[in-house]
């Protein structure tokens, strides 16, 4: 969802750091490197992340063309999530319970043996199921040092950001007021800009 299609709600960050001159190879390969890898539904993780081609999200394998277009870098951040149902996964926990009881012969499980039992059952419905996916849109203007990431959300923010510096190995400053200032102002406008304090616009009778 993002820059192709879908809400056009996004979160913009200025990079900072050098991009190297054969950075149109080397990317590719530490995109690849950091790509998304399916969940193993007998992994302990719940979730898993990674890169892929933007707007098509079972491509986790991107040619060139698919990831630059003119001056701009274009990725999708997968996200695949196991969703088993409560009441489903409750429903088998039960069964397998009391058949674990009755194979033992006991009455009451201990902490360590129901902890044990419902990553079993967790793990057999996963291969029964099918994780949710969803990717979202990463633009890069290379000429300008921008990136904009479609998704206002904090956590999946700080995922991407996360990946993007492991990436890339360049920083990522979140869009906001000082960071502005310190790219479009002069030196001599900065010290005014920092030199700034608050004002209340409020009336001191309070009417």
């Amino acid at each position: 969802m993002g820059a192709i299609r879908g809400s056009l709600s996004f979160t913009r960050y200025f990079v900072k750091g050098d991009v190297p001159e054969d950075f149109a190879r080397s990317a590719l390969k530490r995109i690849r490197a950091k790509r998304f890898e399916e969940l193993d539904p007998m992994a302990d993780e719940n979730e898993r992340h990674g890169w892929c081609s933007i707007g098509d999200s079972m491509n986790v394998d991107p040619a060139n063309d698919d990831v630059f277009f003119n001056e701009y870098l274009c990725l999708g951040l997968r996200i695949d999530r196991w969703m088993v149902p409560k009441p489903l996964f409750l429903a088998h926990l039960r069964d397998a319970e009391a058949a674990l009881l009755e194979k033992k012969g006991l009455e009451k499980l201990g902490r360590k043996a129901k902890a044990d039992l419902k990553l079993q059952v967790m793990k057999k419905l996963r291969k029964q199921l099918v994780p949710t996916t969803k990717s979202i849109d990463l633009v890069w203007s290379l000429n300008a040092g921008v990136m904009r990431f479609f998704s206002t959300s904090g956590k999946v923010c700080l995922m991407a950001e996360e990946l993007f510096e492991k990436t890339f190995e360049l920083k990522l400053v979140p869009q906001g007021a000082t960071t502005m200032a310190d790219r479009l102002l002069t030196e001599a406008e900065v010290a005014i800009y920092d030199a700034l304090e608050p004002t209340s616009l409020a009336s001191g009778s309070g009417k």
